[in-house]
């Protein structure tokens, strides 16, 4: 009982602190600087204490709608680990012929000095534009005089031309949120569908109105771009008059986000308001449906590809390519050769996009592109190459996962090559990928398969087959040390992701290598095959361990696994929100052969098991056999599917534990006298 009214009491005072207080810009209070910890949240590194954000629309005489967006936001920084909260990123779109504007952009940073509110101004100098891509303009500040118990306060507008560019309004992030207001206001000639996060837990409450709005504006003979006409040769007064459609959203004490291993990407499960364009109906003008379908969606951004154009235009690479096929006719061997090519003559230069921004030619030419440059020139390569080779639209984990028609769904693009029955995924932008190689960024769900301007159709990114890794160790137990011969194979993507983790010099290579490997004194390292793309890699070393055996009075307890074992559980909390995901589906194998030393005997070996996770979604494996002075053991551990449901997270996690728990039994020896007798029983005697 007394616990519940502390928690009504607390919950009460906090209510009573935000009706209290004053959210105007600069109106920031002593209070908010000397709070050291969030009154619910208190391991949260930062707060946002407030944020406003107000989308409406504004009518100009000459050039009719512009969007509006403006953005309050306080943020309270409570520890250093919450440091990363002072900088700010602001994205603004480029089209062909106009682009978004930030405007009244003013930042302040708060602290307390000698017990007086100091203030801090952002300066015009510390604000950074810069061109992400050929379509994003991105200003980056971050706040001055930040330290721990600061409190930050900003405002930006931005304008957009872009009248259907509301997109998402953001209602959850990362730490927590006291106060949220959100105030959209849309012109009835504007008709859009609002959808919010499924794959939120928090539901979103939104209030809906409508409002009378009056504009005055002079009568123009051209067609504006809000839609209006007018054939008036005179320039009267006129007034403009129509219905406003407000929707808000007023919210205290957000929960930040839960981190989670193995999530996809945490934002993807953040409540959101996601606002689509559906059709326009100007007076005097018919309606203009923008509604799409997936079709529609491939069709449009066909048409923009290029097809007919840049992938059929081949005159700037015929000749090389010529030379470089001569004498193959088997299409995997003409793909792959292609495929390299394409990934040694053009960088990434680290913009996403499905569209190319310098043009296949230039970027040919010149070496470097974004993701659309490099993949649709690796696709007019293998259809100049008589290849059935097609473009793919991806959405990477942080774009999030499309879930109704849109162009905004996709930011990134990969080839498709269909052999017989089989299609092969090719993404060279990534220097270590091999075909049927992607990225962990181009493996989220599905992508659209564009087969031509009229067809379309869904295909899975995520990789069906099993990645291995096989380890093989030969140990030899002494007095003081391990001896010991290391061989581990990387197969699949695990092989991926070892030539993407340990690239460069040998010699930095093998560095970065062996200091994740500890305690141990590392000789004769090799690899190989680590630069044949899409082949497995042998990994061998030979290693000394000292201390491997813990001797307590007359026994020696040895683990096994030394450092290749899974002593901790990635899965920790008792209660699961998001989904599991996997990078891929793995399949580990362990096989240890172990020599004891002379004057020892085997007492007692962990206990062999098979467990099994759900009816045929994994597996683990551990036996162990012991004869004379030789131990054998072999363990798997089987994951069959790359994700797994939070109701399914129980059973992950007593699967994890199975294997920790297995993984770090010791071995138990004892010492013997020279007639075959241990110790012990000789002191009995």
């Amino acid at each position: 009982m007394s616990s519940k009214i502390i928690l009504t009491s607390a919950l009460f005072l906090i209510v009573f602190q935000l009706q209290g207080q004053n959210y105007k810009f600069g109106k920031v209070s002593k209070e908010e600087v000397l709070q050291k910890e969030h009154p619910i949240q208190k391991e949260a590194d930062a707060a946002i204490l407030y944020r406003n954000e107000k989308v409406h629309y504004t009518f100009d005489k000459n050039n009719g709608f512009s969007l509006i967006k403006e953005v309050h936001e306080r943020v309270k920084i409570y520890n250093k680990e919450g440091f990363g909260w002072a900088t700010k990123h602001i994205r603004q779109y480029i089209g062909n012929d106009d682009q978004e504007k930030l405007w009244q952009l003013k930042g302040v940073t708060y602290n307390l000095v000698d017990g007086k509110l100091e203030e801090e101004k952002l300066k015009d100098d510390e604000i950074f534009d810069e061109e992400s891509s050929k379509n994003w303009m991105v200003t980056t500040f971050t706040m001055p005089a930040v330290k721990e118990g600061s409190v930050i306060e900003y405002v930006y507008e931005i304008k957009s031309p872009f009248l259907g560019a509301i997109g998402k309004t953001p209602i959850q992030f990362t730490i927590p949120v006291d106060r949220l207001e959100l105030d959209v206001e849309i012109p009835e000639y504007f008709y859009f569908s609002k959808y919010q996060n499924l794959r939120s837990s928090l539901i979103v409450e939104v209030e809906e109105h409508r409002r009378s709005e009056k504009h005055s504006y002079m009568s123009i003979e051209r067609q504006s771009s809000s839609g209006f006409s007018s054939v008036s040769h005179s320039r009267k007064n006129n007034v403009l008059e129509y219905m406003n459609n407000e929707y808000n959203v007023n919210m205290d004490n957000i929960p930040a986000l839960k981190v989670e291993a193995h999530v996809d990407h945490l934002y993807n499960y953040a409540a959101f308001l996601d606002w689509e364009l559906q059709y326009t109906k100007f007076p005097n003008s018919p309606v203009k449906n923008y509604s799409l379908t997936w079709e529609g969606v491939a069709k449009s951004i066909y048409k923009d590809l290029g097809v007919d154009t840049q992938l059929n235009r081949d005159n700037y690479y015929d000749e090389d390519l010529d030379a470089l096929l001569m004498g193959l006719s088997d299409p995997m061997m003409k793909a792959e050769k292609i495929f390299n090519y394409v990934k040694k003559k053009v960088k990434w230069n680290e913009y996403f996009g499905f569209l190319p921004d310098n043009g296949l030619k230039k970027a040919y030419r010149e070496g470097s592109g974004n993701i659309g440059d490099i993949n649709l020139l690796l696709i007019s390569m293998m259809q100049y190459a008589k290849l059935n080779a097609h473009p793919v639209l991806v959405s990477t984990p942080s774009n999030g996962v499309p879930v109704f028609p849109t162009r905004d769904g996709f930011n990134y693009l990969i080839a498709a090559l269909q052999i017989g029955d089989q299609i092969i995924l090719f993404d060279a932008s990534d220097a270590a990928a091999g075909p049927g190689e992607l990225p962990k960024r181009a493996r989220n769900w599905q992508g659209r398969l564009i087969i031509d301007g009229e067809n379309s159709t869904w295909i899975n990114l995520m990789p069906a087959y099993q990645s291995v890794t096989t380890l093989r160790m030969n140990l030899k137990l002494q007095e003081d040390e391990v001896i010991g011969l290391n061989q581990k194979v990387y197969s699949g993507l695990f092989a991926k992701e070892f030539r993407s983790e340990y690239t460069g010099p040998e010699d930095t290579r093998i560095q970065k290598r062996l200091g994740e490997i500890s305690n141990a004194e590392i000789s004769d390292y090799t690899t190989k095959d680590i630069q044949e793309l899409g082949s497995e890699i042998t990994e061998s070393f030979n290693f000394i361990l000292p201390g491997g055996l813990e001797k307590i009075g007359d026994k020696a307890y040895f683990k096994p696994l030394l450092f290749e074992g899974i002593y901790e559980n990635p899965f920790k909390d008792d209660n699961r929100i998001y989904p599991v995901f996997y990078d891929f589906p793995e399949l580990r194998t362990y096989s240890i052969n172990i020599m004891i030393p002379d004057g020892y005997r085997i007492v007692s070996l962990p206990e062999s098991i098979v467990a099994k996770l759900g009816e045929a979604d994994g597996e683990f494996k551990f036996i162990v056999n012991g004869t004379g002075n030789v131990i054998r053991l072999s363990s798997v551990i089987s994951i069959k599917k790359p994700v797994f449901l939070a109701e399914e997270y129980d059973f992950l996690k007593k699967f994890y534990a199975n294997i920790i728990k297995k993984h770090s039994e010791a071995i138990v020896l004892e010492k013997t006298l020279e007639d075959g007798n241990s110790e012990r029983a000789e002191s009995g005697r």
